[in-house]
């Protein structure tokens, strides 16, 4: 059967259509996913930054730091324990919760922080041998990942703080509320989901629309050729009854 070049261009078209809405589709996937990768980049990036920031105030508050009596002590050999300057300007200038531990037996203690409880700073607990930094900080590393926090969800930083001899006497932990975060991407995510889902129903309107119009393009060429048959056959019958 031949094919008219219209028809030719229609179909092609038609199968280029349902590509595009197929791979608008598929679009719409990669983009929720490229949207949860740009999360957890974004956030590692902050608590990266911020948990090198705090290390810096703690050296300049403090200097070089060392274990003693159960305790950290600063460069004069006074302890820091209960003393909030590092933590309450990490809190001011990077907006971040921030507490620094001490190394106690095999676990390690909070002795300053900006985490409150019930209007009071969440002091003397423990971070806990089953937390998810504990392998990572014992030997000697950072640690950043996602933890809970008095019910809350952060996503973390914890360093190892470190004596002259390189051994870990204490902790820091910077950490910034998941939810912070999660409200402003699903903010984009839903004007992008919009977005997306009104193109695929655009394209899906357009494809149907062209189904139509391919299909009435080939039921009129039969309704043609039927009416004509028709009417050769009623001529024919005339002819025959007026001879």
């Amino acid at each position: 059967m031949k094919i008219s070049r219209t028809k030719l261009i229609a179909y092609l078209a038609m199968v280029a259509l349902l590509a595009s809405l197929i791979v608008s589709l598929l679009g719409y996937s990669n983009t929720t996913r490229d949207i949860e990768l740009v999360k957890n980049r974004l956030l590692t990036m902050h608590v990266e930054n911020n948990i090198n920031l705090m290390m810096k105030y703690l050296q300049a508050s403090y200097g070089n730091l060392s274990a003693g009596d159960g305790t950290l002590l600063d460069s004069t050999g006074k302890t820091i324990e209960g003393r909030f300057t590092v933590v309450d300007s990490v809190m001011e200038d990077l907006g971040d919760k921030s507490t620094i531990f001490v190394k106690e037996n095999d676990d390690f203690r909070r002795v300053s922080t900006n985490i409150m409880s019930d209007d009071e700073r969440a002091l003397d607990t423990y971070l806990g041998r089953d937390h998810n930094a504990y392998e990572t900080v014992m030997r000697g590393e950072i640690y950043m990942g996602e933890a809970e926090i008095l019910g809350d969800s952060y996503y973390t930083a914890y360093e190892p703080i470190k004596d002259t001899n390189n051994n870990v006497i204490g902790l820091l932990f910077v950490g910034m509320p998941t939810e912070q975060l999660d409200n402003l991407m699903q903010v984009h995510d839903d004007k992008m989901g919009a977005i997306n889902i009104a193109i695929i129903v655009l394209r899906a309107i357009s494809l149907g629309a062209l189904i139509i119009l391919i299909t009435a393009s080939i039921r009129e060429p039969r309704r043609e050729r039927k009416e004509a048959e028709n009417n050769a056959g009623r001529r024919k019958r005339t002819a025959a009854k007026e001879e």
